[in-house]
This record gives structure tokens, sequence and C-alpha cells, in this order.
């Protein structure tokens, strides 16, 4: 791979770049040889068309002379301006495959980074996942990817016009030192001007990314939460942030443009009148013919928009820098972040169970506080434990800890007698089957958010799976069953219906771990006895192993084993009869949950 030092996340083959130099270079030559064939055609005007006395002055001639005698073609005004068009149109020729290959390079770039980067932040650590916004990491994969890639591409455009003035400017010196001398003072006098231009536009371009940054984070979140501003009545504060926030943006793009448009006012006149001077000097000084005038003065108007796009795109290489350096770095942080996996043993059941051994944990983002003490706890397999407990307890921690969301800061977790981090990590999630508190459905039909859990799960899976957790009941009333449209978040289901269907996702794969994080806390109490009987069902009918964490003790009364945490610590274990008949937290907060239960009933019954 070819990789230029100023771009270490993004790279093209060494063969791209010097194909699109090569017909930069291609293009270049036949414009210049189509310009250079303009001098014989004022010559052959001038000599009233005496080719002969033109053949013996000028090797150029010779050479016409011999091209056309070798096509059986004989020299004429038609002929010497068909040459210059036909040029003409194969510069063209290179132009147009350049520039499709250009833009389709560009775009491949741009699609391959933005796929790996987004694989990559998938790989990184949940503590990177936890403290990185959304609307930050969704501006710099979006608008700022764009940029960052223009910023790579354009070190390459610059190469080549760089190539193109060399072409000119050798040209220019064939016809006169002491004028291309003066041609290269001024054009350095008109970059010398745009200096400051270009440390604004590099200034600015660091702030066109802040303020991307502050605008995505801005609709990532009130867009998800469109709802509660509605509810809270303002949205005629929240449209006012969202006017600052754009006419913020608005300020600095336009800054950087306009600094684009000084190089059309510093460029031109400078160069136009550095071409009078050409056209005084060479009449009075050099005392050259008209049709070298004429030829001096085509390229040095055709050097004016190559100098102009060089300076355009060295403003806008450097405009848009703020953008590779975050992107770059971005990229680069998460792939130094990516969860380690040094695993080498393999997972395909659970015999024995799993089994916490002096862990702890602390979040360094909570001021290290520690979610997890010294815990110790055996889950046998095959069976459901549920783990309950106050808020704060530590319990989706716990949780996290089985799959390698996080790792122990101390002690260590065994998956039967295997130490958890020596199973492949692909390996081990792969058995495992999880569902959130709150279910994550994507605007698809129901069949495919299910098979989202297994690849390639046939529809006797998918059936299986659904009936298995109690979906497929409002699955078949629907009219078109499984190629319903569940909505963006699921929003055409119900609450329950939505956790059912996302319990037959975790349950498809058939893994034999199911992890259930407070999967009740949202369902009313029908739902949440269908859920219970979707779950004795599970445990009747499979061999799966399952872990559940609760607030609402009723839906794991018939856990095998609740394990009650308080503290990030184990505080009692047993059954539901056990810890309901001592004394401790279980007991009070299942007595009141009762008290609760019974008044609603009472008064829904009233």
């Amino acid at each position: 791979m070819f990789l230029l030092k100023t771009a270490p996340s993004i790279s093209v083959k060494r063969r791209t770049v010097f194909t699109l130099l090569g017909l930069q270079l291609l293009g270049t030559l036949m414009e210049l040889s189509s310009l250079v064939v303009l001098l014989p055609v004022f010559q052959y005007i001038e000599s009233n068309g005496d080719v002969a006395a033109l053949v013996g002055e000028s090797d150029l001639w010779r050479v016409l002379e011999f091209g056309h005698g070798h096509i059986g073609l004989s020299i004429s005004l038609a002929s010497l301006l068909s040459l210059s068009f036909s040029l003409l149109l194969l510069r063209q020729c290179f132009v147009f495959v350049r520039l499709r290959y250009m833009a389709w390079t560009k775009q491949t770039v741009i699609a391959t980074l933005r796929a790996t980067a987004f694989r990559t932040y998938l790989r990184t650590g949940s503590a990177y996942q936890d403290r990185e916004e959304v609307g930050t990491i969704v501006s710099d994969l979006t608008v700022d990817m764009q940029r960052a890639v223009d910023h790579f591409f354009g070190h390459i455009s610059f190469v080549g016009l760089i190539i193109v003035s060399i072409t000119y400017f050798f040209s220019l010196l064939v016809l006169s030192v002491g004028l291309t001398a003066l041609a290269c003072c001024v054009f350095a006098f008109a970059f010398f001007l745009l200096r400051g231009q270009t440390a604004k536009a590099e200034r600015n371009g660091r702030e066109v990314v802040d303020s991307n940054q502050r605008m995505s984070v801005f609709l990532v979140e009130r867009l998800k939460q469109a709802r509660l501003v509605r509810l809270a009545g303002i949205e005629e504060a929240e449209s006012a942030r969202m006017d600052v926030l754009s006419m913020r943006q608005r300020d600095k793009l336009y800054r950087v443009f306009a600094l684009l448009a000084n190089i059309e006012i510093i460029m031109e006149p400078i160069i136009i009148g550095v071409s009078y001077i050409f056209l005084f000097t060479s009449v009075i000084v050099l005392g050259w013919s008209i049709e070298e005038i004429g030829l001096f003065l085509i390229l040095v108007l055709r050097l004016l928009p190559v100098m102009k796009e060089l300076a355009r795109t060295w403003q806008s290489i450097r405009s848009t820098g703020g953008a590779f350096t975050t992107v770059t770095n971005r990229v680069h942080e998460m792939s130094d972040l990516s969860e380690p996996d040094k695993g080498t043993q393999p997972f395909r059941s659970l015999q024995s169970g799993l089994r916490f051994e002096n862990v702890s944990f602390a979040y360094p983002s909570r001021n290290a506080e520690r979610a997890l003490v010294n815990l110790n706890l055996v889950i046998p397999a095959h069976k459901m434990t549920a783990l309950v407990g106050p808020s704060g307890a530590g319990k989706s921690t716990l949780i996290d800890m089985i799959p390698r969301l996080r790792t122990p800061d101390k002690g260590a977790i065994f998956v039967d007698e295997t130490p958890l981090d020596d199973i492949v990590l692909k390996e081990l999630r792969a058995g495992i089957a999880y569902a959130p508190q709150s279910p994550q459905i994507f605007n698809m039909t129901l069949g495919e958010h299910i098979a989202l859990g297994k690849e390639g799960a046939s529809e006797e899976e998918i059936r299986w799976a659904a009936e298995i957790a109690g979906a497929w009941s409002f699955i078949e009333r629907m009219p078109e069953g499984l190629d319903s449209i569940a909505g963006e978040g699921g929003n055409k289901l119900s609450g329950g219906q939505r956790q059912r269907l996302d319990l037959a996702r975790a349950l498809v794969r058939q893994a034999p771990l199911l992890l259930l994080d407070e999967p009740t806390s949202n369902l009313d109490a029908d739902s949440e006895a269908l859920f219970r009987d979707a779950l004795a069902r599970i445990m009747r009918e499979t061999d799966t192993t399952v872990v559940i964490i609760a607030h609402r003790l009723s839906t794991v009364t018939m856990s095998d084993q609740i394990v009650v945490m308080q503290e990030g610590k184990v505080e009692a274990t047993g059954s539901h009869a056990d810890l309901a008949n001592a004394k401790g937290w279980y007991t009070g907060a299942f007595a009141k949950q009762s008290i609760g239960s019974a008044a609603e009933l009472s008064a829904a019954e009233i």
C-alpha cells in the first residue's frame, strides 16, 4: 500500500497514485502539444502557405512534414488545425478518465474507511463506548470523514498540479529564460500574499470540525428524545438552540469558503498584469514575432487557472487538515482500544456453571467507586439464577463480566474450570444470548429481527424461537405475520410485544447461556405473566442456563437460585422460599412489592 506521510489512516495503492498522476501528465502533454501546434498555424498563415521555406527553417516543421508524409497527407491549414484539435480531444479523454478514476477511488476509500471505522468502534471496549458521545462519532464518520478524505486526495491533486506547472514553465523556458524567471517571481509573490489566508484556513478548519461535532451531538440527543421535548413543552427553547448551532456552523463554513474566494481576487489581477508586462517586453525589448507572442501569452494565460487551482488546493488542504487529524486520531484511538482477546479455548456448552472468585471492579468514570467488591458466587449450569437487590448493587456490572464486556480489576471468573479470559472471545459471545431491559428493535420485519440472533436462521428456527418466547401468538395475528414491519425502535408494537420479540431474537441462537437484564421492568401485569410463562417454557423445553436481573421480584420467584446483592457484594443466596422466610433485604422488598401489587389490583377492580 502507498501511504502518504500525512495520512496514517487513509491509504491507496501505489499503482493508483501513479495512475492518477500519469493521467494528469499525459493530459497536460496533449494540451501543451495542441498549443505548440498553433505556432506552425500562425507561421503557415504568415508565410502564405510556403511549406518548403518553413521546413527549411525549423525542426518542428520537419517533424510535421515527416508525420504528414507518413500518413499520406500534405500540410495544409486544415491539417494543422485538425492536428491541434485532435490533440486537444485526446487531452480531454485523459482528463475524463482521470476525473472518473479519481471519483471512484475517493468514494471507495470513503466507503472502506467508514465501514472499517464502524467495525472498529464495535470492537472497542465498553469504557470507550461509555465515555464517547454518539453524536461526535456520527460527525466523525460522516461529514468529517468526507473532508478528511478530501484532505488526503488534495495532496495527490496538489502534486499533479505541480507536475502541470513544471511542464508549462519548462515550455516557457524554451521560449524565454528571462520572462520565465519573471513569471516565477510574480507567481511566488502571489503565493506569498496568500500565506496569511492559508493560516486562517487551517484555524477555521479546526473550528468547522468542532461546530460539526456540536451539531451532531445536539441532533442525535434531541431526535432520540423528541417525545420528552414535546411533553416538557420546550420545543421553542430547543429550536432556538438549534438556530444558534446552525448559524454558528454556517459562519464557520462561510469563513472557509470566503478564504477560498480570496484566491480569485488576489491571483487573477496579478497574472493578467504579468501578461501585459510580457506583451510589452516581448514587443519593445525582445522583438518577438506575433506568433511567438501569441503562443507565449496562451501558455501564460493557461497557467492562470493552474496557479489558481494550485493555491485553492493548498488552501483546501489546510482547511480540511482539522477534519483529517480528528478522523485519523479517532480511528487510531478506537483501534488501540479494541477489546483484547488472548483466548485459545473453545466454548461449546456449560457443564457445571460459572464461578466468580474475589471479583472486584471500579468504573474509572465514577471516581473509581467500586461496583463489585471481592464478590464470590457460583451460578449452576442448566438452572435459572436471579440477581436481585437495590439499584447500584452491581447486578448489571456482574452480568457484563460474563461476556467480557468488562474485565475484573481483581479476581477471576471461571466457565466450568476454564478461566474466562482463556476462552476465544468470539466463541464465548456466540455461546451467550442476551436480552436487555429496553429492547432495541431495528426498523425491519419481525422475522428479520428474530434472525439477528443467528446468522442464516431458517423459518422453522425463527418460528420455534417465537413460540418459546411467547411471541408467536401476536405475530400470527398480524396481517403479514413475520413479514410485518416492527417500525423504528419497534414503535408498531406494544411494550410486552417488543420484549417477547427480543427474547425470541435471543433464543433463536439456542446458546447454552441466556442473560436477561430486567426484562419485565417496563411491562404491565398481564405482559409480565406472559413473560414468566415464556421463561418457564424455556427452562422446561431447553437445556439453557438463565441468569436474570429483576427488580420486580414476582418475575423470579420460580428461579432455582436467587442471589441478593448489595453494595457490590453477595448478601444472601437461596430459593424464593428460603429468602422470603429469612430476615433480610429480600423479605422486606418482596413484602412491599406484594402490598403494592395488591393495591394496584384493588384500584383496577374499583
